[in-house]
């Protein structure tokens, strides 16, 4: 019984950094132009001339601006960005941010697998 308690405390652990992954959001390290994160319709990170970083959920062109947009409000806000003010566009890696949680799941559960293989749980003795 004791050994079971380990286990599912393990388990738990586990679980935990798992939801912790899934909320990360992995960028592209090339910086790109406007445009591109407009073309790119994914979520960008701006990093300002004054090292302040923000994070849209998309880019719109609209009257010869491009504007941040940020969904999490209930409605679209909208904030002009001025290519002037912004030293570093970077976008979400789509790919890398949602195969990673996924390595880091069968990695773990490797891991766990043959820990248990190879303990002594006393089972049968």
């Amino acid at each position: 019984m004791k050994a079971i308690k380990t286990h599912l405390k393990t388990v738990a652990q586990i679980l935990s950094v798992l939801i912790l992954f899934q909320g990360c959001t992995i960028y592209k390290s090339a910086n790109v132009t406007l445009e591109e994160a407009y073309k790119s319709e994914t979520v960008i990170r701006v990093k300002t001339n004054e090292n302040k970083t923000h994070k849209y959920d998309r880019v719109r062109f609209e009257n010869d601006y491009y504007y941040g947009l940020l969904y999490k409000t209930g409605e679209d806000v909208k904030i002009r960005l001025d290519e002037n003010k912004i030293k570093k566009i970077q976008v979400k890696d789509k790919t890398f941010s949602t195969f990673l949680p996924i390595g880091i799941l069968v990695v773990i559960s490797g891991v766990i697998i043959w820990a248990i293989g190879n303990s002594s749980l006393g089972i049968g003795y």
